[in-house]
């Protein structure tokens, strides 16, 4: 018993110890910019070894949210994912990025944030853009990668899935079967707009117009980046595709959606080709050992690690919130 205490009692304190020696060893690059901090360092992951170009690869995975970890401690994934297109856009080396995408979509704004994150790296470094979609880049997905240069999708990748889902649930019914009846004072007609607690025939017409209103704003937003990354007329794909179908990677291809079918070789090469170079590493980041990071090992979390496949059941989606994601996503 008191040797596997010792034990516990080492690897902590070992722990505790690299995490300083981390944070320590990047005082002198915290401050890249002047006004920015990072906390992520550059691991090469393939290419030219000895080359002195680089090519950045940033990964969007999962379900795109603010409430979704990350390490910077900012935002979430989301904030992780801007400091690495910040630190990209900072190194005169790196001559092209990828963005490496499997994800169904996520939160509405969320996703603008890191497409526009994605335009202003692109706009502060001249560098090109790469959009590899995997697995699943639909929907939230597809609206990220529509900030890229070009886009290489598998054959089976599932994309597209344009449109936006405000989900929510009415238990009413369930609470005049245990006898809970809702008391409510508010200060405007609207203010407890589609609340669940409500009956159906309470919510009015009104209340259904306003929240129409609200998804098709978000809708427009969409069909505007697309029309805008993809050199499309807004007005055909509302007629056409824009409906929330998922297609193919094939389908894709065939609508203009995306530029070419391949694998992640393939957008590598199309990077190197648009940056105009022969060779480059490939490399990402990753962050660094960390207090925050160490701490939240010991934490309780609600989100799936270390698992080779993420499903709607993974993610916990708010009631009240609106998302770019194919509908079967909501549970």
């Amino acid at each position: 018993m008191a040797l596997a205490i010792t034990a516990a009692a080492l690897l902590v304190v070992s722990l505790l110890g690299n995490a300083l020696l981390g944070s320590l060893v990047t005082l002198p690059s915290l401050f890249e910019d002047d006004s920015r901090a990072t906390m992520f360092r550059e691991t090469r992951i393939g290419g030219d070894a000895g080359a002195k170009e680089k090519i950045a690869v940033i990964y969007v995975q999962d379900l795109i949210s603010f409430s979704a970890p990350g390490s910077s401690g900012e935002e979430g994934m989301v904030g992780d994912i801007k400091e690495q297109l910040a630190k990209a856009s900072r190194d005169e080396m790196v001559k092209a990025i990828i963005i490496a995408i499997d994800s169904p979509g996520g939160e509405v704004t969320a996703s603008d944030v890191i497409h526009h994150a994605i335009v202003s790296a692109k706009k502060k470094s001249g560098a090109p853009v790469v959009a590899s979609l995997g697995p699943l880049a639909a929907s939230g997905g597809y609206y990220v990668a529509t900030a890229a240069d070009w886009i290489v999708a598998h054959r089976t990748t599932l994309t597209g899935s344009i449109g936006v889902i405000f989900h929510l649930w009415n238990y009413r019914g369930l609470m005049d079967k245990v006898g809970v009846k809702p008391i409510v004072y508010k200060s405007g007609k609207m203010k407890d707009m589609l609340s669940p607690e409500k009956q159906e025939s309470e919510i009015t017409a009104e209340e259904k117009e306003v929240a129409q209103r609200l998804v098709m704003s978000d809708y427009d937003r969409f069909i505007e980046v697309v029309a805008e990354g993809r050199r499309m007329k807004a007005a055909e794909l509302k007629s056409g595709l824009a409906d929330g179908r998922v297609l193919s990677g094939a389908e894709a291809l065939e609508n203009k959606f995306v530029d070419q079918l391949g694998y992640f070789e393939d957008a590598v090469a199309k990077a190197k080709s648009l940056a105009k170079i022969e060779r480059a590493r490939l490399v990402k980041y990753e962050a660094l050992w960390s207090m925050r990071k160490l701490l939240s090992l010991f934490a309780e979390s609600h989100w799936p690690l270390g698992r080779l496949a993420a499903t709607p059941g993974d993610f916990r989606l708010e009631s009240g919130r609106f998302y770019y994601l194919p509908g079967g996503w909501l549970e």
